[in-house]
């Protein structure tokens, strides 16, 4: 069900410094890449800034490093070309092809390097010194993001977003780990970073995964339904959910509980999660939070969403008069929510299929209440740094 790395060949070159990689005929996965990958030192050109490291994965580990020749600071993402047992160099040849891309876009990440050792890849990229937004998701109200501040931010994460979407892209894995600022004091702008669960997508060949972090996901990726740029949009809904609120809203006691809430959209708009939040941002999320991919609102038509125009007008930039898109403002509430909401034995069985750690026992689907809603889920994400993949294509814990 989870699908493995790729094998490649045992006779391919690792010096390698210049062209372009083999094509690789995996679904969804970029192979030629114009970056000349370096097989000299790599501590000959860059020195370790100590402290701590800016994150660590089972697999990769980033540090800070400054370069010789120019003094600039640089966060080197150190990758292990072999996971469990096999070869994943290609899977960090598409991450690299995504960066090229994605180079003229402001709000993604910009790839400076590569090298090559024997064991690993390290990709250099643009230093961030704001961290993670996950560090203002989880603070205190009083000094986490105010909504003028997530409208800033929504905006240019949505720009990075249709840019990616329009070169047929998708994340698949955006949260608050995966987005970096440039600075922190004053609040700076975003950087879109990790793009490893990243896939092409065509509309000739449907791809289907079970990828991304449980508390992101759409409920396509958990009945093992077409990914789409609809599943990204997804998880920006729970994203803007988390950076208005400091609440993750579809987080249970377990993945199992929280793959169901996600099925089942158990969502909480009540006045407590949502106190002094205005209704265009409301509407903004309910906007993105639907079962069905297609009813959900694309980048572009959020970025005309009444919510980000507010920010527009109170800068002065939109015309008096001008439109904005009607479906992008639709709240479908309606398509929300089941018949009834509630647990049945056919999601359960739907469930345990694709993600293999749903199953429950016959006493605890016996002693589930019938007219169980979601409970009230309070934020506790997992470690800052867990936006560091295992292997692409598994979920993220």
């Amino acid at each position: 069900m989870i699908p493995e790395c790729p094998r490649s060949s045992e006779t391919r070159s690792r010096s390698r410094c210049h062209g372009t990689e083999p094509i690789q005929t995996r679904s969804g996965l970029l192979s030629e890449i114009k970056t000349p990958i370096k097989t000299e030192p790599f501590n000959e050109h860059y020195s370790l800034i100590p402290g701590k490291e800016l994150g660590r994965g089972k697999f990769a580990v980033v540090k800070k490093y400054v370069e010789k020749c120019t003094g600039k600071e640089y966060a080197a993402k150190f990758m292990r070309k072999r996971r469990k047992g096999q070869d994943c160099r290609l899977e960090i040849i598409h991450e690299i092809a995504v960066l090229e891309l994605a180079t003229t876009s402001p709000w993604v990440i910009n790839l400076h390097e590569v090298y090559e050792t024997a064991s690993e890849m390290i990709l250099v990229l643009e230093y961030a010194a704001g961290g993670e937004i996950f560090n203002q998701c989880v603070a205190e109200r009083d000094e986490a993001f105010k909504e003028g501040d997530v409208k800033r931010l929504m905006r240019q994460i949505l720009e990075g977003v249709a840019f990616l979407h329009k070169s047929n892209v998708v994340h698949l894995d955006l949260k608050p780990q995966n987005i970096l600022l440039t600075s922190e004091d004053p609040l700076g702008d975003i950087k879109i970073v990790d793009f490893g669960l990243s896939r092409m997508v065509s509309s000739n060949h449907e791809l289907r995964e079970i990828m991304g972090t449980p508390e992101y996901v759409a409920p396509e990726i958990l009945n093992y339904e077409p990914i789409s740029t609809a599943t990204d949009m997804w998880s920006i809904g729970v994203l803007a959910y988390v950076m208005l609120t400091g609440t993750s809203p579809f987080l249970g006691d377990d993945k199992q509980e929280t793959f169901l809430n996600i099925s089942q959209i158990n969502i909480s708009y009540t006045e407590e999660e949502l106190e002094g939040l205005e209704q265009p941002a409301i509407d903004f999320m309910k906007s993105l939070l639907i079962k069905k991919p297609q009813d959900r609102a694309t980048a572009e038509e959020c970025l005309q969403h009444p919510w980000l125009q507010q920010l527009l007008e109170e800068k002065g930039e939109v015309n008096e008069g001008q439109e904005t898109s009607p479906a992008s403002a639709a709240t479908n509430e309606d398509k929300e929510e089941g018949d009834d909401g509630q647990v049945t034995e056919e999601l359960i069985v739907v469930a345990a299929y694709t993600l293999g750690q749903c199953r429950q026992s016959q006493s605890e689907k016996e002693g589930m209440n019938p007219d169980q809603k979601a409970i009230s889920k309070r934020f506790k994400f997992e470690e800052p740094f867990s936006a560091l993949q295992e292997v692409p294509g598994g979920f993220i814990y």
